[in-house]
């Protein structure tokens, strides 16, 4: 399956703002399910954008706005090749080895942002019944029923920053709450474990906004790292695109960062994903391009129609 994605951030402030540093993880990666084809980002106000591989090899993009100005724009578009998953959930029937685990998989055991070892988690898990020797597959199959029985999905409930501890005392939210509770689990287990960001595609009758998603990937000792969507309590199929891996959301929001001012920041974000025909290029095709937005060397007198109320704060949740 050929997917196309466009995402895009508009903010805006209530005041001009003298300076601007933003970090974007919006590029996909390439993967044993996935193959990008073409990556295209815009920027405004113009300005020289840069480009980092994380310490989990995500595409990471950066820029500095130092004029004053009261307006950013980001545009994304991709275009990525998908495939199904070659190893299903129920055929992981090996055990969870703990002995002689490889260092590179300590991290995604570990505890710590917004995943949090707490009573309320280790109740949870105790809830479960199944044990830790359990087949593999059976393990994540008992921890998603779990999930799916007991939590709903429902937005305007969780932050951007909540916890694990908040999903369990709210009993809903949004699909980094369900990843991360899952990825508690899994830890409990001594599983190992990673967040997933990216987009999931859904048919719609028209191309209408979609919007970023979140899942997990554990660790097989046989084959190696397996997705699975504990929002939807399912596998990860082709309509999966995968952007960034970390230990939790903090890791790879898909905006971050600061400003110099008093200003009050709006951010509106939207996704668009369709199927499209393509034929796919053996070369990453990139581009970066300048959107055409004013900056400032002093403080200009600020319109009234330019005047903006409410706010979000960058690195917006996932949902």
């Amino acid at each position: 399956m050929y997917l196309q994605v466009d995402h895009s951030f508009a903010f805006e402030y209530d005041a001009f703002i003298s300076e601007s540093f933003l970090e974007l993880r919006v590029q996909p990666k390439t993967t044993p399910q996935q193959a990008v084809a073409s990556f295209e980002l815009a920027v405004g106000p113009p300005t020289s954008v840069h480009r980092y591989r994380d310490w989990n090899d995500n595409l990471t993009h950066h820029f500095t706005i130092t004029k004053f100005h009261d307006r950013i724009a980001v545009s994304a578009r991709s275009l990525v090749q998908t495939h199904r998953a070659a190893v299903a959930i129920p055929a992981l029937t090996e055990r969870p080895s703990r002995d002689g685990l490889p260092y590179a998989l300590r991290d995604f055991l570990e505890f710590g942002g917004p995943v949090k070892l707490t009573s309320g988690l280790r109740a949870a898990h105790r809830a479960i019944g199944l044990a830790s020797t359990a087949p593999l597959g059976e393990q994540v199959q008992a921890l998603g029923a779990y999930i799916n029985e007991r939590f709903e999905y429902r937005k305007n409930v969780t932050t951007y920053d909540s916890t694990t501890e908040d999903f369990l005392k709210i009993g809903a939210g949004v699909c980094q709450d369900f990843a991360h509770l899952m990825l508690g689990l899994l830890r409990l287990r001594q599983i190992p474990c990673r967040y997933v960001s990216g987009y999931l595609h859904v048919e719609r009758k028209k191309r209408e906004p979609s919007q970023s998603h979140a899942w997990v990937e554990l660790h097989s000792p046989a084959a190696g790292w397996i997705a699975f969507d504990p929002t939807h309590n399912r596998a990860v199929d082709e309509r999966y695109v995968v952007v960034g891996h970390g230990r939790h959301y903090d890791d790879v929001p898909p905006n971050k960062g600061i400003y110099r001012g008093i200003a009050k920041e709006t951010l509106k974000a939207e996704v668009v994903t369709e199927v499209v025909a393509g034929k796919f290029v053996s070369t990453l095709r990139e581009e970066i391009r300048q959107i055409d937005l004013p900056v400032f060397r002093d403080v200009p007198v600020r319109s009234p129609d330019r005047m903006v109320t409410g706010g979000e704060e960058v690195g917006g949740q996932q949902q």
